[in-house]
């Protein structure tokens, strides 16, 4: 008997055992990996925000958290998706570079949306109508989501420009000659020790818009090439060169242009640049630091009455390989969650990144917060007025044309070695096997 009573304690023990393992995994939340390209101030803080939010909200009522993980670039987040596919580490919801999506999709590795949305109620006619006409958001899909997108506007030192009676640029004449008033050299060398303006290196956001405005963009619908077919590409590179040998214009850099612009401008080296609305409240609160008012109007244009800007940045996508359909669902909980109002708010007020919703746009914070911060709500007005979604047209092998072009663009600016007949004859054969 005893023996027995034994063995039934041991059963219990060993049955309550497994109950509360049973209960623990139960308890287990629903991890969704969070994969993002926000490395650092104001656009890592706002990001790292949005993820406590929904962790403290939403995750801890749906038992769902999210690990949020910076991966690089969108280059570097891109190449690491695609090698995640083939092992156990996946993340479940990744921040895509919107002109990458598209080989995403080739590849079969993004989920299509649409049923997540129709079953919760999502209105997909809420994002702004350029949204829904990208690859893959069309004819009833969604393979994608706007998140951090972007236009490029004119940062200027303004309180230099002030002290000359200095107006900010609208057209690339007035560029010329703003740079060229704004321009320093040293008396007794000629070495200048100021520039007026630099042209940074990303092709495809900042120079393809004026390529739009000569009426030959960078790539057309049928996939061809209109800019190297004809003249616009010639008299553009012509143009840009030309500023670089007056002086009055900067050369780029090879690596970290941004980053070498930025902290030029603050240090009154360097008097303007254009660069991502989505770098606006960083470089706000650098120059205040630094004693200067920062400037912010539209990337100055060959016509204004054709004026183009790119809308570029990334998508939030929701990434097939590896996830059940558990973590999917979890997954589209928090990308509901980010698309809010609130959060589209925050993120945009916090960065100077875009609204993507009209919800967002219209949402009374935002109305307020733009009163009281007008230079904020610049970068909206020329994405509702000009834009064009950088992914437009769908090219498959895009990166691969813009890194042909701006090696071209490197032995033309930086190194000078070429002219510009030369730089479109050389982009026309790196592309050629391309069309």
């Amino acid at each position: 008997p005893k023996m027995k009573k034994i063995t039934a304690l041991l059963l219990a023990l060993l049955m309550a055992l497994s109950l509360c393992s049973f209960a623990c995994a139960e308890e287990q939340p629903t991890l969704v990996r969070f994969w993002h390209n926000r490395s650092s101030g104001a656009n890592l803080e706002a990001c790292e925000k949005a993820v406590d939010e929904f962790n403290n909200t939403i995750g801890k009522e749906k038992n769902i958290f999210v690990e949020a993980t910076y991966q690089g670039g969108y280059p570097d987040l891109y190449a690491k998706c695609q090698l995640a596919s083939q092992t156990e580490e996946t993340p479940t919801v990744a921040v895509i570079g919107n002109t990458y999506v598209v080989n995403l999709m080739q590849d079969d590795l993004l989920v299509d949306m649409a049923p997540y949305a129709a079953a919760t109620g999502f209105d997909v006619n809420n994002l702004l109508d350029c949204f829904q006409q990208i690859e893959g958001n069309t004819d009833g899909h969604l393979y994608s989501l706007p998140y951090v997108r972007s236009t490029p506007v004119l940062y200027y030192n303004k309180t230099i420009a002030d002290e000359l009676n200095l107006t900010a640029p609208n057209t690339m004449e007035d560029l010329e000659n703003f740079a060229r008033a704004l321009t320093l050299r040293d008396p007794a060398t000629g070495e200048i020790t100021r520039y007026g303006f630099e042209v940074l290196g990303d092709f495809g956001f900042v120079n393809a818009a004026w390529l739009w405005e000569l009426g030959e963009p960078m790539l057309s619908t049928d996939g061809t090439s209109p800019a190297l077919d004809g003249t616009s590409m010639l008299n553009m590179l012509t143009l840009w060169r030309k500023w670089v040998d007056e002086g009055i214009c900067r050369p780029k850099d090879s690596a970290n242009a941004s980053s070498t612009a930025s902290a030029m401008l603050v240090q009154g080296k360097l008097c303007s640049y254009m660069a991502s609305s989505g770098s606006m409240k960083n470089l706000l609160k650098s120059m205040e630091e630094a004693g200067y008012e920062l400037g912010v109007v539209y990337q100055p244009s060959f016509d204004p009455s054709k004026r183009t800007c790119e809308v570029g940045g990334g998508q939030l996508t929701l990434m097939a390989p590896g996830n059940d359909e558990k973590t999917l669902a979890a997954g589209w909980e928090f990308l509901q969650f980010l698309m809010s109002d609130e959060q589209g708010f925050n993120n945009s007020m916090a960065t100077g990144y875009l609204p993507i919703t009209k919800s967002v746009a219209n949402y009374d914070k935002m109305q307020a917060f733009w009163a009281e911060n007008p230079t904020y709500k610049v970068p909206f007005d020329q994405m509702m007025n000009y834009g064009v979604c950088q992914e437009y047209p769908s090219f498959p092998d895009l990166q691969e044309f813009i890194a042909n072009i701006e090696a071209a663009c490197s032995y033309l600016i930086q190194e000078q070695s070429i002219t510009p007949e030369q730089a479109v004859q050389q982009m026309k054969d790196s592309n050629a096997h391309l069309f």
